[in-house]
């Protein structure tokens, strides 16, 4: 034990300053839910988690109700509304998605004639029930956006108390796919006044495949701002997502207050192919953000993308990066269910070397195994960064000693809030990051860039080199 640490720990606890709350390990088996697409999950306040999704069939608009979100797999699942054989509902439902609104749920969809089946328009079904899985829907009404064309993706969300409205319709200006639209709405069934374009397909990886899609909205509130993640270019192994954002106190109706950015946040990796349709929810201890999405397990869709029905429900972490944006990071392998932290120059994960649990205790590589000693839990401290705890242990990623000395110890220790246990993350591109630490000002590292089962981990200057790059699983 070092000294340092020692002295560290006894500061912090003259300070006041008592072991912080832990969030969820998250241990999830991927895919959660094999063959549903376009997914939203929805918490409620009765702690349930409400799944719906887009069927194979793009016949019915399903539902299903679990404790946890592993448990969604095996859920019974209803129909809150199936198609008719006929008329202007008969063809293909897409996309739906859940909301509790004014004491009563709500399930906003598209659908389409069985006559032109690409004529996509929205509707919403109500239900008053408690638990909507065990009563009726109302019959569908059509919810409208003021102009008739290709509509898809509803989605909404509350900021400072205003109710707003996104989804993805065609524009009749352009050759594109689908445009990205916001507005008010005047209840749960309607908008008025201004509706706004937020975003179309203006970067290359908008239109892979395509003329150019933007689609998927899903709204997301933190740090200030408020964030849209959506969906782009054809939906094989080339969709992927990017991202909107504004400040939550910006006037959200005009389209300069919004900032696309330029890359990609989400994209094919580690065999799960496509991902898409990003949404997202929190874990059973309501803290930890979790982002919701469906990929498959091939790269090329048969017989194509839109009737191969093997798009797959997926759950992994969400993570927040140093400027306080969504880090999505990469898809997780389906071979794993606890990510760990895994080097890009050695391939290798970051351990509790020999499961030593004594304090102090040095963390070094070894080959990837999925067992306690590799499991850490990151929990979000905001603008100080995470918390990284250990499974094995039960303690903390310590910058040993405060030092901000290069080649510093990185090591575990009793988890007690100090600055030498927090880390930031630094989004270095491509799902992949470095880990900043807050005492040291210097970033995780493979020392010597030692590939070696048992290579030393350390603190050096950060650079963004491969020995400071790292991804969860």
């Amino acid at each position: 034990m070092k000294i340092f640490a020692v002295v560290g720990m006894v500061v912090a606890l003259v300070a006041g300053l008592a072991p912080p709350a832990a969030a969820q390990f998250v241990v999830v088996g991927n895919p959660v839910v094999r063959q549903r697409a376009d997914t939203a999950i929805y918490k409620h306040t009765d702690g349930y988690y409400y799944m719906t999704a887009s069927v194979p069939d793009y016949k019915r608009v399903e539902l299903r109700r679990s404790a946890t979100v592993q448990g969604l797999a095996t859920a019974p699942t209803v129909n809150a509304f199936t198609a008719p054989s006929s008329g202007s509902l008969s063809g293909w439902i897409w996309a739906p998605d859940i909301r509790f609104y004014d004491g009563a749920w709500y399930l906003y969809f598209s659908a389409s004639p069985g006559s032109a089946v690409f004529d996509q328009r929205l509707y919403w079904i109500r239900n008053t029930c408690a638990d909507p899985t065990t009563c009726a829907w109302s019959a569908p009404q059509r919810f409208t956006t003021g102009w008739e064309s290709f509509q898809l993706d509803p989605a909404s969300f509350v900021n400072r108390g205003v109710r707003y409205f996104v989804w993805a319709q065609d524009s009749p200006n352009t050759n594109y796919n689908s445009h990205m639209y916001i507005a008010r709405m005047n209840g749960a069934t309607g908008i008025s006044g201004t509706v706004t374009e937020i975003a179309r397909p203006t970067y290359a990886w908008e239109m892979e495949g395509v003329a150019g899609v933007v689609e998927g909205p899903s709204p997301l509130i933190r740090n200030g701002r408020v964030y849209i993640a959506y969906s782009a270019s054809a939906t094989d192994s080339r969709y992927k997502l990017g991202l909107l954002s504004s400040w939550d106190d910006a006037d959200l109706l005009d389209p300069a207050s919004w900032y696309k950015h330029p890359d990609p946040v989400f994209r094919t990796a580690n065999g799960v192919y496509g991902p898409g349709h990003g949404s997202f929810t929190v874990a059973e201890d309501n803290t930890t953000d979790l982002l919701v999405y469906h990929a498959r397990d091939y790269a090329t869709p048969t017989p194509d993308a839109l009737t191969d029905p093997n798009r797959h429900t997926r759950v992994q972490q969400l993570y927040w990066r140093e400027n306080g944006d969504p880090f999505f990071g990469q898809p997780i392998p389906s071979t794993v269910r606890a990510p760990g932290i895994r080097g890009q120059h050695s391939s290798k994960c970051v351990d509790n070397y020999n499961f030593d649990t004594t304090p102090g205790a040095l963390v070094r590589l070894w080959d990837c195994s999925g067992n306690t000693a590799q499991e850490f839990e990151f929990t979000y401290r905001g603008a100080s960064g995470y918390e990284i705890r250990n499974r094995n242990t039960g303690t903390c990623l310590d910058d040993l000693g405060h030092n901000t000395a290069a080649n510093a110890d990185v090591g575990l220790y009793p988890c007690n809030g100090s600055t030498a246990q927090q880390w930031t993350i630094q989004d270095r591109g491509n799902g992949w990051f470095s880990l900043r630490n807050l005492a040291g000002n210097m970033c995780l590292d493979n020392d010597g860039w030692n590939t070696a089962n048992g290579a030393r981990l350390s603190l050096y200057p950060c650079t963004g080199v491969g020995a400071q790059l790292w991804r969860r699983g």
